[in-house]
This record gives structure tokens, sequence and C-alpha cells, in this order.
């Protein structure tokens, strides 16, 4: 965990995928817990998207509670006023194994103003799932504008303002949108087309400093893929510029590169 945060730690918004607690293959260890710990001055929102059952009974009948987790996690220099859950269509595959996939929905202030940042994470199942997911993450994020942020209005009832905070700022619900993460697949995929095609712009292809490199996800036959592949994505709409581009070639922190941009707002 440590070696991975050390490849991204000095962004200003970090986007963690596959961030999981009280599981076999790592230990039942409570990694957004471990996170929060290596970057103490970070603002922190976990989402579990998926939450199972993980809990025991003890000798007296009294029950230890416990989740098992796997979703995404971000991490920003600046408040995250408002958090999250987007959950996405998961199609029924038999005996291949599928489970629930998801975006995390932060919204972040920024000195210069206030930002969505959508962590995201397609299932690598079937493309079709991938489609039906990609559609539905585009309607939610049009959605959001007409909804507005976590709460509106302005509680006046002296009486409520004592018992409840809705008397605090309202959180907002920016324009400026940043959709970042796992999209296990390709750009010139259907699954791309639809993000594309809802005005979202592929930050590496708008860099100016494109290099013979853009593999997010490089050969491995033990998961099944065969050819390097750009997965990874981190797409913007018009209200945010981008100012630069990055996929670091070289980092052997996971099994994905990291992708990096220099945003405007």
């Amino acid at each position: 965990m440590a070696r991975s945060l050390a490849a991204v730690h000095d962004a200003d918004i970090i986007c963690l995928q596959e961030v999981e607690r009280n599981w076999r293959r790592t230990n039942f260890v409570d990694q957004p817990a471990v996170i929060e710990a290596l970057l103490p001055d970070r603002y922190c929102a976990y989402a579990p998207i998926l939450d199972v059952d993980a809990s025991t009974r003890e000798s007296n009948g009294n029950v230890q509670n416990r989740r098992r987790q796997f979703g995404q996690m971000t991490l920003s220099r600046y408040p995250i006023v408002s958090s999250r859950i987007l959950h996405l269509p998961k199609e029924d595959t038999a005996d291949l194994p599928n489970s629930w996939c998801g975006a995390h929905e932060t919204v972040i202030v920024l000195p210069t103003g206030a930002v969505r940042v959508i962590n995201v994470h397609l299932t690598d199942i079937t493309r079709t799932n991938r489609i039906t997911q990609s559609l539905e993450l585009v309607k939610k994020l049009e959605d959001a504008l007409t909804e507005g942020g976590a709460w509106n209005g302005v509680e006046t009832d002296p009486a409520a303002i004592e018992h409840w905070q809705f008397d605090d700022p309202a959180p907002p619900m920016p324009l400026a949108a940043v959709v970042a993460g796992d999209f296990n697949d390709t750009p010139d995929s259907p699954v791309l087309e639809v993000l594309r095609s809802a005005g979202y712009r592929d930050s590496w292809s708008l860099t100016t400093a494109l290099t013979s490199f853009d593999a997010t996800f490089k050969t491995n036959p033990e998961q099944g893929t065969f050819t390097d592949m750009r997965i990874d994505f981190i797409l913007v709409n018009d209200a945010v510029t981008v100012v630069d581009a990055e996929i670091i070639a070289d980092c052997d922190a996971s099994d994905h590169q990291p992708v990096w941009a220099t945003l405007t707002i």
C-alpha cells in the first residue's frame, strides 16, 4: 500500500480503485484506514461499492460486526464537501463471476472553485455490461445538475437549527466535472464513445506531450491480457481545461500504470 501511494502522493486529487477491507487476499487489512494513516494531510472519502457481511458470532452470542467491502477512494488536499456512491447496472453472468460496480462522486472545493470528481471502476467481465454502465453513468451525471447538491435551501426554524446543521452552507453541484478511473476498455471502444458523445474529453488525447508509450495496463497473460492496453482515463467536460497529461510507464507499484493530468477550472 505504501509503495502504491508513493507513486501518486504528490497529486492534489487522487482517485484509487480496488480499495478493500476484510478480504483474505489482503490479509483482512482495513485499507481505507491504512491509506488515511499514510496520507494524514489529505481529506479522504471511501465508497464501498460492494458491501457484504463478514461478521462472526462469539461464544457468548454477541455478534462481532464486520463488513467485507470493495470500492473506490478519493483523496484531496482540499475539502471534499460531499460524497456519494453511484451504483451502475450489473449483468447476471451465471457461473461467470461478476459483482457490483459503480462510481464514487465527490464534490471538491478548490481555491478556484468547485469541481465534481467521479472515480470510476467499470466491470471487466463483458463489454455489453460496460456499455450499460457507461450509459447509466452519463445519465446520473446529467441528473445531478438537475438534482443539485446533497441538500438545498436554507433552514430558518431555530428549533431545527439547534438539532440539525442544514444551516451550514449547502454543498454545491458544480458543472465542472472530471471522470477518472478504470474503464476496462480501450479508447476506440463503444464504452468510451458513450462518454465522448456526452461531451467528456480524454485528457491524454488533448495534451501536447504525447509519447510513444500510452498503455496503462501491460501485457499480462495470467489476467487474460495479451497486449498492452490503455484502459484507464481522466476525462473532463468543457468546464475543465487540460494543461497536461502523463502516463507513468515505469511504475511497478500496481498492475495499472498511474495516469496524471494537470487541469484548471
